[in-house]
């Protein structure tokens, strides 16, 4: 080989050596941004955990997205998505929610019903700082369960990111998945890096690229349902005291749907146990009974019937037959009381055939935290 020859094969080695250098270098760099990324457990930090997440071990898991657009008196909730997955059965449910559904129920705090898209505005509006708060507990009240893990995408990570969310679209999940694929975040590092902080969740931003990821393309051999809250079925028709007609969410209609999709995403234990609850209400907070059914319901039990307790109770009270056979049932309905009450092993003094007795009383107002 001439030297010439050899000097060039050397200054090539040289700037492939420097490059490859480089592409290391970047790629560290990539990783400590990566990594360096933190996601804000706002709930936990206010100490409202039992009040508004589920604190189950099982099987299933259920996880709330809620991707948001803009900023300050701007910002608005834009879409809505609740994963359920049960790792055993290999099943999953995906429930889609747009943000122009209305939620009755709240008209005695804000005169109307409100739309989904107002939940974080409505909640500071009641308490100053708290609206990422009330805007998770609130679209768990709409569900009628507790999600284990909340990812909540403030505007300013929709910015960040890249999001173009003008207006809700299921697809808007596809379009934040892209954003979030390597070639993406190693194209806008520096853009990336401002995430930090601005993501509101109690799962690492690592688990939370997993999760958008997931949503998006059904893990292998796992079998997936979808219930789509935009759809007419799901609606009632109303109207704003300004003369709007609006839609607003059928939670019979919803409940009914959910409850045939239950079954196949149900932790297998629980499932087994076959449980009968009683719900009955000695407070005077009206249709408390009813309310609370539902949220036991889907959580998986079966509620066989309602009704109001014979006498007015201060302190609620859960009877269990049998805590020992059933101890995934009660640890199910346990999570829908945030508040404390007394457990008795045992039956109430008036006729019940259930195998758990929920007999409420006046400190279930403490339930509702806003």
């Amino acid at each position: 080989m001439k030297k010439s020859d050899r000097r060039k094969v050397r200054w090539g080695r040289i700037f492939l050596s420097f490059l490859l250098s480089v592409m290391i270098l970047y790629l560290l760099y990539f990783l400590i941004i990566i990594f360096s990324i933190k996601t804000s457990d706002i709930i936990k930090e206010s100490n409202s955990c039992n009040h508004i997440l589920s604190g189950e071990i099982n099987r299933l898991d259920k996880t709330l997205i809620i991707l948001e657009k803009g900023k300050g008196e701007e910002r608005k909730i834009v879409d809505v998505y609740v994963y359920l997955s049960n790792s055993e059965k290999k099943n999953e449910l995906l429930i889609y929610i747009p943000s122009s559904l209305y939620y009755a129920g709240l008209e005695e705090k804000f005169g109307n019903e409100i739309p989904v898209s107002s939940f974080r505005y409505a909640g500071d509006f009641l308490e100053n700082g708290r609206g990422v708060e009330y805007a998770i507990w609130q679209i768990n009240q709409l569900l009628g369960f507790k999600s284990e893990k909340y990812i909540y995408f403030s505007g300013e990570a929709s910015e960040a990111l890249g999001l173009d969310i003008s207006s809700p679209n299921r697809e808007n999940i596809v379009t934040l998945n892209k954003k979030m694929g390597f070639f993406e975040f190693v194209k806008n590092l520096k853009e990336i890096s401002e995430l930090d902080g601005t993501i509101y969740s109690n799962i690492r931003f690592s688990d939370i690229k997993l999760k958008v990821q997931n949503i998006v393309k059904t893990p292998n051999n796992y079998n997936r349902e979808e219930l789509n809250l935009g759809d007419a079925f799901f609606h009632n028709k109303g109207k704003l005291v300004t003369g709007e007609e609006i839609n607003v969410l059928n939670t019979i209609a919803f409940d009914q749907k959910l409850t045939g999709f239950l079954e196949k995403i149900t932790d297998r234990e629980l499932e087994n146990e076959r449980v009968r609850v009683e719900v009955y209400n000695g407070s005077e907070l009206v249709g408390a009974a009813s309310g609370l059914g539902r949220k036991i319901v889907n959580t998986c039990c079966d509620v066989v019937r309602y009704g109001n307790a014979p006498d007015l109770i201060d302190k609620t009270k859960i009877y269990i037959s049998d805590l020992e056979k059933y101890p995934k049932s009660y640890q199910a309905v346990s999570e829908v009381f945030p508040t404390k009450y007394e457990l008795v092993e045992g039956r109430p003094d008036f006729m019940t055939t259930g195998d758990i007795i929920i007999i409420l009383g006046d400190d279930i107002r403490d339930m509702y935290i806003f």
